[in-house]
């Protein structure tokens, strides 16, 4: 169990939580490859796989102590790459329920501090032991007037780390924008993360989704905003298990279908209807139910969606996937002023180059009424790969990134990472009637529709 009290604020702090590990981790591969030496083949082998054990528990238990952005960024690399090796992998997964707790001890004082009694007398019951954990604050079990609710409570410092791992973070962006401007995406980054650390914030977004997001299959739940502050936030207790539970009962295929089809529609509903995204797709968000209902929570990184950009956005993808000429969809990234103004034969080329393999990865979703991720199991490798080859042609192409489409993208790459995982397949005929639909202003009727079946 972590024991420290603090957690490492300074970009300095930081920096030498992370340099320990690296020591470490250079250290083992250093002993690793002198023992290789004297070894059979199978050995070598072995000693690979323990010292990649080895190394991804370090990282991760370095990255658990700093909390914040550090160990969310690794939760994304680990839904963004699925590929990587298995020792990496399976310590990332564990991440994102069990990043180390902070002491009991310090609990009570941060419950003491924002509710005004230490929680062995506010609440009828409260486990000091946290029953879930992740990058900015862990969840404690209580009982409250007869009721069963999740307390989750932000790690101290959190909130002050954010400057300088955003510093971090903008360093690296800006060797790939080659120095050029990339403000626009640091402020919506930074945006979304302080809002993230404010509870009062997640609490409203909660009762948003809580009372406007009615579908058959998903349950949120409810807020009590008289024992939330801006450090603890109070909701009613949703039971159930993770997805790593889930998966490891055998479920079958229709079973896993049917929740990566509740997750699919819950992305193009609630960006339509309500012009809002949960946008932090964490396995650890979403809780596998009795009788078939997913549970949804966290609602920290919800991304409000403006309706003019969301026109644009429609547009554009219904044209993607109806396969409109290149110049057409040019006209419309330069709209989004995601391609410098130039002739059209060269903005075609920069589309082409640049942004065009993207497309294709996205559409590839949208060609059939179905997809297969177990069919395709290789999505998700294909994709970084493209990524990886757009930037080695265009290092600069960072900087034309449209920020609203950050938190989007982002939302739907984590979700298909999700379906990669559970070998889950989806219908897509419901999201592009959704997308029809809002282009001739039916989509209200369609939600409707939807909902009473």
């Amino acid at each position: 169990m972590y024991k420290d009290e603090s957690i490492p604020i300074s970009q300095l702090a930081r920096g030498k939580v992370l340099g320990k590990a690296i020591l470490k981790i250079g250290a083992n591969h250093a002993k690793t490859s002198v023992q290789k030496v004297f070894v059979s083949k199978q050995k070598k082998e072995e000693l690979k796989l323990s010292t990649e054990y080895k190394n991804a528990k370090l990282l991760m238990d370095s990255l658990g102590e700093l909390k914040g952005i550090s160990i969310k960024v690794a939760q994304q690399i680990a839904l963004a790459m699925p590929f990587l090796p298995p020792a990496y992998l399976e310590e990332m997964n564990k991440s994102f329920q069990s990043v180390p707790p902070i002491n009991r001890a310090l609990v009570r004082k941060v419950i003491k501090q924002e509710l005004g009694e230490y929680p062995q007398k506010y609440f009828e019951s409260f486990e000091l032991l946290p029953f879930g954990s992740a990058s900015l604050g862990q969840v404690h079990y209580a009982l409250y007037k007869q009721k069963k609710l999740a307390i989750k409570i932000q790690y101290p410092g959190v909130a002050k780390s954010i400057k300088s791992d955003l510093g971090i973070l903008k360093f690296a962006l800006t060797r790939f924008a080659k120095g050029r401007n990339i403000d626009h995406i640091m402020n919506e980054i930074s945006q979304r993360l302080y809002e993230e650390v404010d509870y009062l914030y997640e609490a409203s977004n909660l009762d948003y989704f809580y009372k406007n997001f009615q579908h058959p299959d998903i349950i949120i739940p409810e807020v009590f905003f008289d024992i939330s502050t801006q450090r603890v936030l109070a909701s009613s207790f949703i039971e159930g298990i993770n997805l790593e539970q889930f998966l490891a009962t055998k479920p079958s295929q229709l079973k896993r279908n049917h929740y990566a089809q509740i997750l699919f529609d819950s992305f193009f509903i609630t960006l339509y209807q309500l012009q809002r995204v949960h946008a932090d797709p964490n396995p650890g968000n979403f809780i596998f139910m009795a009788d078939d209902k997913l549970g949804m929570i966290d609602f920290g990184c919800v991304k409000k969606v403006e309706r003019a950009f969301l026109e644009s956005y429609n547009t554009l993808h219904l044209s993607l996937i109806d396969g409109v000429d290149d110049a057409t969809i040019v006209e419309q990234y330069l709209a989004l002023d995601m391609i410098d103004r130039a002739s059209m034969q060269e903005m075609i080329e920069f589309y082409k180059e640049v942004i065009k393999p993207l497309d294709r990865i996205y559409i590839e979703i949208f060609l059939e009424d179905s997809y297969c991720f177990q069919e395709h199991n290789d999505f998700s490798k294909r994709g970084f790969e493209t990524i990886v080859e757009v930037q080695k042609k265009q290092l600069d192409s960072v900087h034309k990134l449209n920020e609203e489409y950050i938190f989007l993208d982002r939302t739907l790459l984590g979700y298909y990472a999700l379906f990669e995982k559970m070998e889950a397949k989806i219908e897509t005929k419901f999201a592009k009637s959704i997308m029809r639909g809002f282009a001739s202003k039916e989509s209200l009727f369609l939600f409707k529709d939807m909902m009473q079946k």
